[in-house]
């Protein structure tokens, strides 16, 4: 986890969420926990530099959120929550209807 709370410069972050969309399909469910715990971190830690990839990170959790992982889901939630919370991304119409 240390690793997320980094200063990521953003050319990097492009090719971290790569391996993160990587992993989302992994059949280990502890590496898909393990995963979304880091983009949890990553994007607290990265507030400013991972704006530009906020649709695709927000994308990203919502896969988890719909996992067939009871654990993975649950901090899929959180994680979403927090981007709400802090403002990453806003909540729209589709998101309380889909």
């Amino acid at each position: 986890m240390w690793v997320a709370m980094s200063y990521f410069h953003p050319h990097s972050l492009d090719a971290l969420i790569d391996q993160l969309e990587t992993v989302s399909t992994s059949c280990k469910w502890h590496a898909r926990r393990a995963a979304i715990e880091f983009v949890q971190n990553l994007v607290f830690s990265n507030l400013f530099n991972s704006r530009p990839y906020a649709k695709r990170l927000n994308s990203l959790v919502l896969k988890y959120l719909f996992n067939e992982q009871l654990e993975v889901r649950t901090i899929a939630s959180l994680t979403l929550s927090g981007f709400y919370q802090c403002g990453y991304i806003e909540l729209t119409r589709e998101d309380l209807i889909g």
